[in-house]
């Protein structure tokens, strides 16, 4: 076995032979997957070096994956070696390229793993030197003493094929990671769909029962009306429950549909006036200021009345009484910001960023945001809507939810 130490002089190589190089250094900085980097470094070799096969092996820890080929015959493609125990592996272990003119009289050479193959003799570089990530090999059908030239080939082509080779493998570990969550959030989605389905049929019973007893006990006792109203206010606020997990569960899920339609700015602040009674109950008051102007909003006005549902209803739980609720339409040149500012007890500012969070929950209850899905879905209805929400709040003053939705030209 031979053993190169040192760089190999370039000056060996052809004017043909830089042009090879060059093409291959100018494909390689436009590939994002390893499949492909190995694919156009396995062809250049073979090209360059003349052999009868080439291999691309990646190291994987303590192991050696011989993950691609071109050759006259199979080789090893696909199959996972221990590092130590192939010729692949001990070019990294050393960082350095080895000749083998005859395998059979290598000591290091598997010679087992060899008899099924054409291979003779061979060459190994390994890809990237200083920290070494895989190795390419060439190999001959006939014995033969690979030169200089063939090696300093090979070498280039693995040094410059080590940075692609790298990025390739950040890409598809991000890819799989994407998959992965991707996946997840299907599977969520799913599940809370299922749920969300299985739940509406007890409860369809129990606001069934519900409407049968209600004549029966009214001439009773109004401790039994008063069990029976319980009974129906919790069911009402379970259906509430269940609208939001298949809303969630459909926005996660990317599912989530909305009716567009070109609606007055003017009606959905109306709407939102309907709102009012709930605020006055505990002696706040709910105040509009509609825009100077009238125009038209591309929206879901159901949605829209959702989200305007959510942010009173959290303004009207956590401001005192006495205190106020005020929404506000402003009209800009391409959306209209709609805000909903309260009075109330106000948000930390360390919990300001995962108060939209759907998975990340803070360890304090925040104000202003209840406890389930309610900002989350309200935020992916307005994204929805090609539109965002932002929230601005200073403990014990209050807090102002402001979104956007587009202006119907």
């Amino acid at each position: 076995m031979r053993r190169f130490e040192d760089p190999l002089p370039l000056e060996v190589l052809s004017h043909d032979d830089a042009l090879v190089l060059l093409e291959v250094v100018r494909e390689l900085a436009h590939l994002r997957t390893l499949e492909d980097v190995m694919a156009v470094v396995r062809r250049a070799a073979r090209r360059l070096s003349g052999a009868d096969g080439v291999t691309f092996v990646l190291r994987e820890e303590d192991r050696v994956h011989y993950a691609d080929e071109d050759a006259i015959a199979p080789l090893w493609k696909g199959r996972r070696f221990p590092i130590e125990q192939c010729i692949s592996g001990w070019s990294m272990l050393n960082r350095a390229p080895a000749v083998i003119e005859d395998i059979y009289a290598d000591e290091r050479i598997p010679h087992e793993a060899y008899r099924t193959t054409f291979v003779k003799s061979l060459v190994m570089v390994p890809v990237r030197r200083s920290d070494p990530v895989g190795a390419i090999g060439a190999y001959w059908a006939e014995r033969r003493t690979p030169g200089a030239r063939e090696v300093s080939l090979l070498q280039t082509l693995a040094d410059s094929a080590a940075v692609a080779v790298e990025n390739g493998r950040l890409y598809e570990a991000e890819r799989a990671a994407r998959r992965a969550a991707e996946a997840e959030v299907r599977l969520r989605g799913e599940l809370l769909a299922m749920v969300s389905h299985d739940l509406r049929n007890p409860l369809g019973v129990i606001a069934m029962t519900s409407s049968l007893l209600a004549p029966l006990l009214a001439p009773l006792s109004g401790r039994a009306r008063h069990h029976l109203e319980t009974l129906n206010r919790s069911a009402l606020r379970m259906e509430r429950l269940i609208h939001d997990l298949l809303d969630f569960a459909a926005i996660e899920g990317g599912a989530f549909r909305l009716n567009r339609v070109s609606h007055p700015l003017g009606q959905l602040l109306e709407q939102a006036a309907d709102l009012g009674p709930l605020a006055q109950e505990r002696g706040i008051d709910l105040a509009l200021q509609p825009p100077a102007r009238e125009v038209d909003v591309e929206c879901d006005p159901d949605r829209v009345h959702q989200v305007f549902s959510n942010l009173v209803g959290n303004a009207v739980r956590y401001t005192p009484a006495g205190g106020s609720i005020t929404i506000t339409a402003e009209v800009g040149e391409r959306v209209v910001e709609l805000s909903v500012a309260d009075t109330g007890s106000g948000i930390p500012p360390e919990l300001l960023p995962v108060l939209f969070d759907r998975f990340q929950r803070p360890t304090a209850r925040i104000p202003g945001g209840g406890v389930g899905l309610g900002l989350s879905i309200t935020r992916g209805i307005v994204e929805a809507h090609g539109g965002t929400v932002r929230v601005a709040s200073e403990v014990g003053r209050g807090t102002t939810f402001t979104f956007t939705l587009p202006r119907r030209d």
